[in-house]
């Protein structure tokens, strides 16, 4: 049985942090969470897990809107993708049927290196999608995957793929709106996921997401993304248009370990220079890559 971290202690950090809370509403239905945060013109905040708003310091919020009541933790399965209701927790994604069942369980093996367990078990999904930290490894695999979301402004609902919603000021969107559910399509393949930090808990320094489809021995598909490049998880087209067509096996992967330093954009911040990154990118994305092909092909590369 997984321990559960109490909604009270979050509460409690962020009346710490957040002094300039004045009122707490807990919204009855999507409606009324919308009119909230139209009325309180920028200066009200969702909340759901609520680990980013403890985090924060902002000076700014007057009012705070508890969504957790409004039926969005769920996981469904629906023809070989998941949709994924948006304050489904990270710790009830992993134990869910339907997750596990999801490409061989390849959201398992990403969720299990995301965070501590008393955080995941707090943490939501959406609001990983929403926070979209650089650094974070779920922006990294929902690029990959090609996921799909859909929120609700005061103009109605709206759909579209995360990655090209993270291209927009998709902060400002959020001001004005809720997000209800992540989309995750099916894939003729399988994905891995690798990631380097200092300890098993700790942010990233680099990860990646790989998926590969294989038919008559050679690549049909491949999806690559880097991420905690210092930017936010993106997608590699160079590297996927080199894949296809080619033979998976040793000699592909050299290939790419070679050229990979002279093509990926990578940069300095307090956790790892430039260098450092642009000299791990290469054997992180190939070990990723090898691995997305050995489940594809069972094991026989």
């Amino acid at each position: 049985m997984s321990y559960r971290l109490g909604c009270g202690i979050v509460r409690v950090v962020i009346n710490m942090r957040l002094k300039g809370i004045r009122r707490f509403h807990y919204a009855r239905d999507l409606e009324e969470a919308l009119s909230l945060l139209s009325a309180y013109g920028g200066r009200g905040a969702v909340l759901a897990g609520g680990l980013d708003l403890a985090r924060s310091a902002r000076a700014d919020l007057e009012g705070l809107i508890d969504i957790s009541g409004l039926g969005l933790s769920y996981v469904r399965a629906e023809g070989g993708g998941l949709r994924i209701g948006a304050t489904t927790t990270l710790t009830d994604l992993l134990e869910s049927r339907p997750a596990r069942e999801y490409l061989g369980g390849f959201l398992g093996e990403v969720l299990r290196q995301v965070a501590a367990p008393p955080l995941r078990n707090q943490a939501t999904f959406g609001g990983a999608v929403v926070s979209a930290h650089p650094w974070a490894d779920i922006p990294t695999v929902l690029v990959a995957l090609g996921a799909e979301v859909s929120f609700q402004d005061e103009a109605g609902r709206h759909k579209g793929l995360l990655e090209e919603l993270w291209e927009k000021p998709f902060r400002h969107i959020f001001k004005g709106a809720v997000l209800t559910e992540v989309i995750l399509p099916p894939w003729d393949g399988a994905f891995a996921f690798a990631k380097l930090t200092r300890s098993a808990y700790d942010i990233a320094l680099l990860n990646c997401a790989c998926g590969l489809g294989i038919q008559d021995g050679r690549i049909s598909w491949a999806r690559v993304a880097l991420g905690a490049t210092p930017r936010r998880g993106r997608r590699l087209p160079w590297l996927e248009d080199l894949l296809v067509g080619k033979e998976p096996g040793p000699g592909l992967w050299a290939e790419v370990k070679e050229l990979v330093p002279e093509k990926v954009e990578v940069g300095t911040d307090r956790r790892a220079s430039g260098d450092w990154r642009r000299a791990v990118a290469g054997p992180l994305l190939t070990r990723c890559l090898a691995r997305a092909a050995r489940k594809v092909t069972g094991g026989n590369l």
